[in-house]
């Protein structure tokens, strides 16, 4: 309701003649505050700051007391069931699989060792679509383990080494039954497509697009650095959807997502919340060029979860001795694929992998802190 002088004086403010105009002006300035407060596209490229961010949505984690998770690294969701793998150790139990619904313990299975059905480490736990199976993924032994959820051999019923390619593969996912998408470190090209016999299906990515006119730590040149460090710079985690249309790379050092698309073998990268690239000292491994982040190293995206429509992100931006800090706890960024940011969660625990089950809008993660074990966040 608009109240116009009718007592003399100076004539009213909104009359017919300006009215037009207000609505105009108030349009405007609605326009440059949206557009100041979402990301912005430059070069193909999609950038955002924390003033980017939407408004923060608090999270309470309710957490589980499962006497048999020591020191969880992550975990994956399947069927009803939490696959939750331990961090590298010297023991047997490498995961453990608990029913969610009866927040009971089911079993645990992994036999530490080099031997048929062993594994020494688990980097990733991935489901291809087979009933009751997963694969786990050890990087030091280089092979893929299939284990069955329901029988109770701790072994794995099936093993297959790594692609031998020309190409040393770093984070890798299941595409389908037979083929990998994975990231490359001895050369420029940035990911492969390649089957488990070693046919390489596709290249594509140069990770030189990742360093070019960007400002460099200490006065680095472009031409000084060798793909062995760039893509140790930019390494982190790499996962597929349930579905498999979609695939997610985020950055363990830097500030970066990728949206990958297989159908055309093309790449949307997302940068934000900052746009520096850490610093680091060139550093030499068995002839290579090698990043040393010191001691304390700042850690940003820690995992990715690839969901139906979107995708979260969950974010740190701590040094690695703050991970189980109670301070600037973890956020969880949620995008969709075609880089917009949709949501921000706060969440009051300390965590480090997280899983999603968008059917029940639930977060599962696996906490740091003095006593780690699953947590759950409803969103």
């Amino acid at each position: 309701m608009f109240v116009i002088n009718t007592l003399g004086g100076n004539p009213p403010f909104f009359t017919p003649s300006n009215f037009d105009y207000m609505k105009s002006f108030i349009l405007l300035i609605w326009i440059i505050f949206l557009f100041a407060c979402t990301s912005k596209t430059i070069d193909g490229n999609i950038y955002f700051t924390e003033k980017d961010l939407p408004p923060v949505i608090e999270l309470a984690g309710e957490k589980y007391s499962i006497p048999e998770i020591l020191n969880p690294r992550g975990l994956m969701i399947k069927d009803g069931l939490a696959i939750i793998f331990e961090s590298k150790n010297t023991t047997d139990d490498k995961f453990h699989i608990i029913d969610l619904e009866t927040r009971r313990h089911l079993t645990s299975k992994g036999i530490d060792g080099l031997g048929p059905g062993e594994i020494t480490v688990i980097s990733q736990i991935e489901d291809v679509g087979e009933v009751n199976k997963i694969w786990v993924e050890d990087p030091e032994m280089r092979i893929f383990s299939k284990f069955d959820l329901r029988d109770s051999s701790k072994l794995a019923e099936e093993q297959v080494k790594s692609p031998e390619t020309m190409f040393f593969l770093t984070a890798s996912t299941w595409v389908s039954e037979s083929t990998l998408l994975a990231n490359m470190a001895d050369g420029w090209d940035k990911y492969i497509h390649v089957t488990i016999e070693g046919d390489t299906l596709a290249l594509f990515g140069n990770w030189k697009d990742m360093i070019a006119n960007k400002e460099l730590p200490n006065g680095y040149k472009e031409d000084e650095l060798d793909a062995n460090l760039v893509s140790n710079v930019f390494q982190g985690a790499l996962k597929g959807s349930p579905d498999k249309k979609h695939y997610i790379k985020s950055g363990i050092h830097v500030d970066y997502i990728d949206i990958i698309d297989l159908e055309n073998y093309s790449i949307k990268t997302i940068y934000g919340p900052t746009r520096e690239i850490p610093e680091f000292n060139i550093g030499y491994w068995d002839g290579y060029q090698m990043p040393d982040f010191g001691k304390n190293p700042n850690e940003r995206y820690l995992d990715v979860y690839p969901g139906e429509n979107s995708f979260f992100a969950l974010f740190f931006g701590k040094t690695y001795k703050e991970l189980g800090s109670p301070e600037n706890l973890n956020r969880v960024f949620e995008f969709d694929y075609s880089g917009n940011i949709l949501n921000q969660y706060q969440l009051d625990f300390p965590v480090y992998g997280i899983e999603v089950d968008e059917k029940n809008r639930a977060i599962y993660a696996v906490t740091v802190d003095r006593d780690p074990n699953l947590v759950r966040f409803d969103y």
